[in-house]
């Protein structure tokens, strides 16, 4: 291991976190009871306040994951092996987001998509709203992993690593995400010319497919010529539309003009969200609503 359990003792004799039963099972992996039976043989050491509530501080946790680490199972939210996964599997309880984008910059920066997936698949079996996931930590990351180039602080080439690092665990997370079977209705996602960035909108596939609505998505840099012939085929209820950032704004503004007449043509609402459209004309009667976050997304 990379970072070792020994001398935890020490290192955290300062700590005041103080928690629960609960919290503590899901940072295990296990339910309450299994935690309790495990106070009651002293395998996992806790201290009992004057009411009899259970309360544990991490270095219990540091002690009981050392003394059964061939034993355990790797845990529910986030496998402990060192340390500092249990303060990530901490964090993740606590939602503390603050923390974890920390953390996910840190991993992808560093090129590791398992550290980053393995957050974003704690998250979402510690029942966060998948748009919570996205609003509050991968939004953030990308927002930083965008400034930090800007700085210097990262090369054109790292900043590309780093972000598709977070699209690929973005990616895995949808195969733990539960769908339902039964579709609403269908909806287009399309970005507009010359997107080279298509993460926000896979996203949006992401919020939407979990809600039970059918998503046709046309990934980057896709060419609206002719998409007149896929609102005739499948008649779409929604036509999502991202733009995060418009080189040539006549050219954009021409292709979105047409997009917005085919939809309102076909009685297809519009929903459009991005930097990009900073800078382009939404004033069509197509256009229902200008989304500035996932939480938005799940909610309409």
């Amino acid at each position: 291991m990379a970072e070792q359990f020994s001398n935890s003792n020490v290192q955290m004799k300062n700590e005041i976190t103080e928690l629960n039963s609960v919290q503590v099972a899901k940072m295990l992996g296990v339910n309450v009871s299994t935690v309790k039976r495990w106070t009651e043989e002293g395998k996992l050491k806790c201290h009992k306040t004057a009411g009899g509530h259970r309360k544990f501080f991490m270095h219990h946790l540091v002690e009981f994951i050392k003394e059964h680490e061939n034993k355990n199972p790797r845990v529910n939210l986030f496998p402990l092996e060192t340390k500092r996964d249990l303060d990530i599997s901490l964090a993740i309880t606590q939602g503390d987001w603050s923390a974890l984008i920390d953390y996910c910059t840190e991993f992808a920066v560093a090129s590791r998509r398992d550290k980053v997936q393995q957050i974003l698949n704690g998250l979402y079996l510690a029942q966060y709203p998948l748009y919570a996931i996205y609003d509050e930590l991968i939004t953030p990351v990308m927002h930083r992993l965008g400034l930090m180039w800007m700085k210097g602080e990262l090369t054109i080439i790292e900043e590309h690593l780093a972000t598709q690092v977070m699209r690929d665990s973005i990616i895995r997370l949808q195969g733990i995400v539960r769908i339902p079977k039964k579709k609403r209705f269908r909806a287009l996602l399309v970005n507009l010319f010359d997107e080279l960035h298509d993460i926000g909108l896979k996203m949006v596939d992401h919020v939407l497919e979990a809600r039970g609505i059918e998503v046709m998505f046309s990934g980057q840099n896709t060419p609206s010529f002719r998409i007149d012939s896929v609102f005739k085929k499948y008649t779409p209820k929604r036509l999502y539309i991202s733009s995060t950032f418009v080189p040539n704004v006549r050219a954009t503004q021409s292709e979105l003009d047409r997009l917005l007449e085919i939809a309102h043509e076909y009685g297809t609402d519009v929903y459009v969200g991005g930097a990009g459209f900073q800078d382009l004309n939404i004033d069509h009667p197509a256009v229902e609503r200008l989304l500035e976050n996932f939480k938005q997304v799940h909610d309409i």
